[in-house]
């Protein structure tokens, strides 16, 4: 992976590029996190600033998608970073001018939902630009890069964001966000790739018929058995693993009884497990088809969040999460592949934004019910330990049935 990447110049300028923009999305949501919080002191309104971004990324990713196909996915890319600059600059504007408090709310959630516009539209068309940039048979290992570029971004821009906030202000940290956008934008400038993605189409484009496009690129898409097969599994994987994120806070404190701090690392650990499953992506060919690759790295993940809702031990625990992570690096890396592999190269970006936006849909979703689901086990009388232990041995259970049919299904094929 190292050797495409030093080789391969173009490949290399995304990912700069997607790594600085990752970071700077992250700089955005912990400073506008911190600067509503200290408008309001409302945790339901930092919500709704968040899921401002959330939303619309969601929903018009296959319409974003499908847009990139017909103006070209490297001029989308470029565009969404420029366009990210602008927005965030206005945020700084208004800093500048000492705006009231309730239209600086109005505004952070303005430009929290044009970020997320530019979200559908950008993210899209980077996964079906890799193919344009890569040979197919290195198609795994560009893949890996750019996981492990957009998933470094936010970990850096995690660790900055607070630093930044509190070091140089509000006005300083979005500035640095609006410069990180810049960056990536004047990188993927220099990128050079076929007449697909470097020549506008000539034809005038309506909205109408970008939705009308969208709307019968998915029904021919779910029309097809291997897509739908696809991502169904897209759907069910993202349910089960949202989980994670919610409970790990109580597995650590009601479970393990353990310090705070505790949460820290084992989100450290799933991470570095995640980069090391996409690293490992890039070396593992499937000799057997992708998707039975897939579905055995899915029954390993099911496997593993059984035994993580039974152990007590905290090493143990980390080591476990590292393992799921690894699990998960390996299934996204495969499964972006398998998508972009299994469609018409003209509707790649199109049938990304609906990957996108299924996936996308089913994290909020899982997260949601994964939260009403302990509350309301809590609230019976259940206990959080057996709380916490049950519903990470369902996740797993799903995910183990899941990947069980999706093994069984491919070798039928076969």
């Amino acid at each position: 992976m190292l050797a495409l990447v030093r080789e391969n110049r173009n490949l290399l300028l995304l990912l700069q590029g997607q790594f600085a923009t990752n970071l700077g999305n992250q700089i955005f949501d912990i400073a506008m996190l911190l600067m509503i919080k200290e408008l309001t002191g409302s945790a339901a309104l930092m919500g709704l600033a968040m899921l401002m971004t959330g939303l619309p990324e969601v929903l018009l990713a296959p319409f974003g998608g499908k847009l990139a196909d017909r103006y070209g996915r490297l001029r989308m890319v470029i565009a969404a970073d420029f366009f990210g600059a602008g927005l965030v600059l206005i945020v700084v504007i208004a800093l500048f001018v000492e705006v009231d408090s309730a239209i600086l709310f109005l505004i952070l959630c303005l430009v929290n939902s044009g970020l997320g516009f530019s979200a559908a539209c950008l993210n899209p068309a980077i996964s079906a630009l890799v193919p344009s940039l890569v040979n197919d048979k290195d198609l795994e290992s560009g893949n890996a890069a750019h996981q492990l570029s957009r998933i470094g971004g936010q970990v850096f821009g995690q660790s900055l964001g607070g630093m930044l906030y509190v070091a140089i202000g509000a006005v300083g940290a979005f500035l640095v966000n609006a410069l990180s956008f810049l960056l990536s934008a004047i990188s993927e400038t220099r990128i050079k790739v076929d007449e697909l993605d470097r020549i506008w189409r000539d034809e005038q484009i309506s909205l109408r018929a970008i939705v009308r496009d969208t709307f019968t690129l998915t029904r021919e898409v779910l029309a097809k058995t291997q897509m739908r097969r696809l991502l169904i599994y897209i759907a069910i994987f993202h349910l089960c693993l949202s989980c994670l994120p919610i409970l790990l806070p109580f597995f650590a404190d009601k479970v393990l009884a353990l310090p705070d701090q505790w949460t820290g690392f084992f989100m450290a650990a799933y991470t570095v497990g995640v980069m090391a499953g996409s690293v490992l992506a890039s070396h593992i060919k499937p000799v057997n088809g992708r998707f039975i690759l897939i579905a055995k790295a899915g029954l390993a993940v099911g496997i593993t969040m059984g035994a993580l809702s039974l152990t007590r031990h905290p090493v143990v625990a980390g080591a476990m999460l590292v393992v799921i992570g690894t699990g998960i690096g390996l299934v996204v890396v495969n499964l972006i592949t398998e998508l972009q592999l299994s469609c018409a190269t003209d509707e790649r970006a199109g049938v990304m934004g609906i990957a996108q936006a299924i996936g996308g849909g089913s994290l909020p979703l899982g997260m949601a019910l994964t939260g009403v689901l302990l509350d309301s086990l809590v609230a019976l009388g259940v206990g959080y330990a057996y709380s916490v232990a049950s519903i990470l041995a369902v996740a797993g259970g799903m995910a183990l049935v899941a990947s069980t049919s999706a093994l069984l299904g491919a070798k039928e094929k076969r």
